[in-house]
């Protein structure tokens, strides 16, 4: 497994950053949580969610330059990120128009 699936599945079924539902992107590659969300769970928001992808991305861009063995099986954690952003900034233009 490369270090790109690693630090995915470790997130997503750790510390998810937004819940698994039917509104909220989410992929079959990608681990459902390990434990069940506390009632306190808070998704987290744009600057983490940017940080987060930015992270990913890098360390993508690495493996790329030297081959990946989880390919073509490997989840699209830079997609899945990059769709939750572009909801919640639509989420926040919406509210801040009203």
């Amino acid at each position: 497994m490369c270090v790109y699936c690693m630090i995915g599945d470790w997130q997503f079924q750790r510390n998810p950053p937004w819940q698994p539902g039917p509104n909220n992107p989410w992929h079959h590659l990608i681990p459902q949580p390990t434990t069940p969300l506390t009632p306190a769970y808070v998704p987290w928001g744009l600057d983490q969610l940017k940080e987060f992808q930015d992270l990913l991305r890098r360390v993508k861009e690495l493996e790329d330059k030297i081959g990946c063995p989880c390919e073509p099986n490997k989840a699209d954690y830079l997609g899945l990120l990059s769709a939750r952003i572009e909801q919640l900034e639509k989420q926040l233009e919406i509210k801040d128009s009203k």
